[in-house]
């Protein structure tokens, strides 16, 4: 077993002299020659290496170390690196740019080292397929996930995952530190369900264990052979799955709130260890989904209180679809790791639901003058904050103010503003595209499937950014606060995880951004608040568009009012960060406009 654990390669320390000789093979120089003329019989004996093959291995060991450097260092000459070893011809340009690669301390790894250099084969591989290439990735992924890191890993079981651990405490002074993530969500205690008669209603990070005879480890539908995962149990394998989206909020509380649902009904209704679950579980599950259970159905609640229910209202045919297709594409990744046999998902039918007109909901967008009365120095928003009573309140509504007019302006979702710092809002520099309008700033945002984009506002709304800053007692114009998020709390709960988040030991704020969530409650909060004002000048009809308005709704209603100003599609396409060109153009109302037009005018005529 510790053999199995033992995960990184032998560090050589290689010396000029055998870069010298390195050169001498690449020239195709025979070993030979390279032995009589560079080695003493001392030297050899030191390094274990008695023929001449074994001198040829040696150096081709730093070739292949020294390659896999180089490709790190610079990308683009992976395929010339390959090419060459390939074919064993090695122009002077690549042999140099090897040998300066290999000038580098070889007995400290560097964080942007790839793990191959240092790693045994058979873990660095494994890594590399999950797109952990290099040390930092390494670091990064640890930190992101926490404990249990290694479990959506293919054959990186727990020995192995400590193992790396040690290596990078070991090796600290060159890699630098890492700090796991504390799980500041559960705040009441681990309980256990499926003993007994009793059915206990736990978010899945409350549940301490499954009861032994539901918990899936003897379950029928369990793979005979060798795993791929460290799960031990039904629990432990959603816990792995889940860990892969670490990092996608959004969507691994999607798949989260669907795998823990099934989980407590396996347990609590059915009776099964999901590992269990064959055909005619799945389809009654299919019909719970479309009818839960009333004492499974309450407000929402934080995970960690007893008033927490899995279901807020009953679903809809859309939801009821996609439970059964986040079910089926889970129960798929476990066969292929080998947790289970087979899945029992792939010959039940999609719950049926009515085709939409369009597949985005883009009647969810502010009216054209509901936007304009909130917005602006005279509009709902500002008044409000002029009027507050309390300083808390007048710096919450700028803060709300900030976040919905960067959201109306850019088009950007809730995570990708969430997520946005200082460093990346510049003010536009091209003079040829600029001439014209000074005000213009650019906002680089990471977004879905982990690609940037840029999006562009005006000046308007980088002041309520600033003026927000200088709520929170920061300087939007100092060049150390790039880090810093563009949107962060002023007012601190006084929960211990929110403190620790937001406040530094002498209590001034970090400037540590919101979670989506966060900024998904100050929006709901503010509107709420704007809607039951009956000081606040509004219809009725708009008080209850403001009660239902979420973040999302400020996406579409950019995009509407973009197309809607002429701008060309291809550039609202880029700015939204759609893939398909199709999608955006579900916004363009040119069609629908034309036919009220002309059918407008048809009606007339037969009066």
């Amino acid at each position: 077993m510790a053999q199995n654990n033992d995960v990184a390669a032998e560090v050589r320390n290689y010396t000029r002299l055998d870069f010298t000789a390195l050169r001498y093979r690449f020239n195709k120089i025979p070993i030979s020659v390279i032995r009589d003329r560079l080695y003493t019989e001392d030297v050899l004996e030191a390094r274990g290496i008695a023929t001449e093959s074994q001198l040829a291995s040696w150096l081709d060991d730093l070739r292949d170390n020294l390659i896999e450097r180089a490709r790190k260092a610079n990308p683009l000459i992976s395929k010339n690196l390959e090419d060459a070893r390939t074919l064993n011809s090695w122009p002077a340009g690549t042999i140099n740019f090897l040998v300066l690669a290999g000038e580098k301390s070889q007995a400290a790894p560097q964080p942007s080292d790839s793990l191959g250099v240092w790693l045994r084969p058979r873990v660095s591989k494994v890594l590399s397929a999950e797109g952990i290439g290099t040390i930092e990735d390494l670091k990064a992924c640890i930190e992101l996930r926490g404990d249990g890191w290694y479990r959506p890993i293919p054959r990186i079981g727990r020995g192995k995952a400590l193992a790396l651990e040690r290596w990078l405490g070991k090796n600290v002074l060159s890699v630098g530190t890492y700090r796991k993530p504390v799980d500041s969500q559960v705040v009441a205690s681990k309980l256990q369900i499926g003993e007994g008669d009793v059915v206990r209603l736990l978010p899945i990070e409350r549940i301490a264990n499954v009861a032994a005879q539901l918990d899936g480890r003897h379950g029928k539908n369990r793979a005979r052979g060798f795993s791929l995962i460290a799960a031990r149990n039904d629990l432990e394998a959603i816990q792995s799955y889940l860990y892969k989206f670490r990092g996608r909020d959004r969507t691994l509380r999607s798949y989260r709130k669907e795998l823990e649902r099934f989980l407590l009904w396996c347990v609590g209704v059915r009776r099964c260890a999901l590992s269990s679950v064959l055909l005619d579980e799945c389809e009654a599950y299919k019909d719970f989904l479309a009818r839960p259970a009333a004492d499974w159905i309450g407000k929402k609640a934080p995970r960690a209180s007893p008033r927490w229910r899995p279901f807020e209202r009953m679903l809809s045919p859309e939801s009821q679809r996609y439970a059964v297709q986040v079910l089926r594409g889970f129960f798929d990744w476990l066969v292929k790791v080998r947790y289970l046999g087979g899945n029992p998902w792939v010959t039940v039918s999609d719950p049926p639901v009515i085709a939409k007109e369009s597949l985005i909901d883009i009647e969810k967008a502010l009216p054209e003058e509901l936007w304009q009365s909130l917005v602006g120095d005279s509009g709902i928003l500002s008044r409000a904050a002029d009027e507050a009573q309390t300083p808390q309140d007048k710096v919450q509504y700028r803060l709300a103010r900030a976040i919905i007019e960067l959201l109306g302006s850019t088009g950007i979702r809730r995570e990708e503003a969430a997520g946005a710092t200082r460093g990346y809002l510049n003010q536009v520099r091209d003079v040829k595209a600029h001439a014209n309008k000074p005000g213009l700033w650019e906002l680089r945002v990471l977004g879905k499937r982990s690609r940037w984009r840029t999006v562009f506002l005006p000046s308007s709304v980088v002041a309520l950014i600033a003026a927000h800053w200088a709520d929170r007692g920061h300087d939007f114009d100092d060049l150390a606060s790039k880090e810093m998020a563009l949107i962060s709390p002023v007012v601190v709960p006084s929960t211990e995880s929110a403190r620790a988040k937001h406040l530094t030991c002498n209590g001034e704020l970090t400037g540590n951004g919101f979670s989506p969530e966060g900024l998904y409650r100050i929006i709901k909060s503010t509107l709420t608040r704007l809607a039951i004002d009956q000081a606040v000048r509004l219809s009725d009809t708009d008080r209850q568009i403001l009660l239902s308005t979420a973040p999302h709704a400020f996406r579409h209603t950019f995009a509407t009012r973009a197309t809607a100003g002429q701008v060309p599609i291809d550039v609202v396409q880029r700015t939204l960060g759609h893939v398909s060109q199709q999608t955006t153009s579900i916004y363009v109302r040119a069609e629908r406009t034309r036919s009220i037009e002309e059918l407008g005018a048809f009606f007339d005529a037969q009066k």
